[in-house]
């Protein structure tokens, strides 16, 4: 017997996961995930179990401080080097930090240069 296939509304991917409609619906627009159904007259979009653990990856890339394009190609290439890609990002975002570093170290010596 086969199982159905569960959907899932906007409203509970958003419960189930945290991310605000906005940010489901700007994803859908960005072509990053689509629902896959769309039902009634308002056509109302709804997702199933894949969408959830897809959303749930993009969420943790996100999370990672990957950007947009990094994650599409991570979610929807298996033919990508995920590798290179996460340690590309690894880069990119260890010398902003050590941009931010220095900006704080400004900071603070503009600080302690301040005589009160």
């Amino acid at each position: 017997m086969n199982n159905p296939t569960t959907y899932y509304t906007v409203g509970e991917i958003c419960i189930l996961t945290g991310v605000t409609r906005k940010t489901l619906f700007y994803y859908d627009r960005i072509d990053l995930l689509r629902p896959v159904r769309r039902t009634g007259a308002q056509k109302h979009k709804l997702y199933d179990n894949t969408s959830l653990e897809q959303l749930r990856q993009i969420i943790e890339y996100r999370d990672a401080g990957l950007q947009i394009a990094e994650i599409r190609q991570l979610v929807s290439d298996p033919e990508c080097s995920k590798k290179e890609i996460l340690e590309n990002a690894l880069k990119r975002i260890t010398e902003q930090k050590n941009e931010k570093e220095k900006e704080i170290r400004r900071l603070q010596d503009m600080i302690a240069g301040l005589r009160q």
